[in-house]
C-alpha cells in the first residue's frame, strides 16, 4: 500500500499537470514527450474504467502520431487547445456557472469565489478567467495538496483534506464530469478525449481518496 506521503505527492502532481491542460496550451515539452514516449502511464487504479480510458486514449494519441516532427504535432496541440478553450466560439464551455446555473457569471461563481477568500485564496490581477474556470478549480486543490504536504501539524492536514472534500463535493463532481463528457464527445477534440477521461476519472476517486486519507489520522 502506497504511504501517505506518496499519496498526497501524486495526487498534488495529478493536479498539476491537470489545471495547466486547461489554462495554457500544450507546452513543445509535451509534445516531444509525447513523440518520444516519456509520458508513463501508471497502473494506479487498474479497475477504474474512466481513468484506465483515459490511459489508453492517451497511448493510442501517441501510437498515431508516431514518425511526425516535434513542431507539427505542438501546433496541432495549439491549435486544439485554441479551437475548443479560446475560440472564437467554445463547443464546451470550461465554467461551473454554464453548467450548474445555465448561464456565465451566475449564482456559483460567487459561491466559489466566497469559499476561495476564506481559504484566503484571491485572483491574481493578471488572471483573465472567472474563479470558475475549470482551470481555476483544479489550481486551488493543488494549491490544497501543496498546504497537505506542508503542514506542519496534523490538524492543519485534516483542515486541508476536508477544504478539499468539501469543495470537491459542492464544487467539482457538480459538473465536471458533465464537461468531461462533453469534451469527449466534441468532433474537435483528439488529444483532450484522453485529458477529459483522466479529469473525470481522478476526480471521481478523490472523495474516496479524500477519506482514506482522513480515516488514517
Amino acid at each position: 500500500m502506497m504511504a501517505e506521503k506518496e499519496i498526497l505527492e501524486m495526487r498534488r502532481n495529478f493536479y498539476a499537470f491537470l489545471y495547466r491542460m486547461y489554462s495554457e496550451e500544450p507546452p513543445r515539452e509535451l509534445a516531444e514527450d509525447l513523440l518520444n514516449e516519456k509520458i508513463s502511464f501508471p497502473d494506479l487504479i487498474p479497475l477504474d474504467e474512466e481513468l484506465s480510458g483515459g490511459f489508453r486514449r492517451l497511448k493510442e494519441f501517441m501510437e498515431k502520431n508516431k514518425g511526425k516532427a516535434v513542431d507539427d504535432l505542438h501546433e496541432e496541440l495549439v491549435d486544439e487547445y485554441t479551437r475548443l478553450f479560446i475560440g472564437p466560439h467554445i463547443p464546451v464551455q470550461p465554467y461551473e456557472s454554464w453548467w450548474v446555473d445555465g448561464k456565465l457569471m451566475g449564482k456559483s461563481l460567487l459561491k466559489v469565489k466566497r469559499y476561495y477568500r476564506k481559504a484566503g485564496i484571491v485572483k491574481a490581477q493578471g488572471y483573465a478567467e472567472p474563479e470558475d474556470h475549470i482551470a481555476f478549480e483544479l489550481k486551488f486543490m493543488h494549491y490544497l495538496c501543496e498546504e497537505e504536504l506542508s503542514a506542519i501539524s496534523s490538524e492543519r492536514l485534516v483542515e486541508c483534506l476536508n477544504m478539499q472534500k468539501e469543495f470537491l463535493n459542492e464544487h467539482l463532481l457538480r459538473w465536471v464530469p458533465d464537461f468531461c463528457d462533453a469534451l469527449y464527445k466534441c468532433e474537435l477534440s483528439d488529444f483532450y478525449k484522453g485529458i477529459a477521461k483522466l479529469t473525470k476519472g481522478f476526480l471521481l476517486l478523490e472523495d474516496a481518496v479524500i477519506e482514506e486519507l482522513l480515516e488514517w489520522r
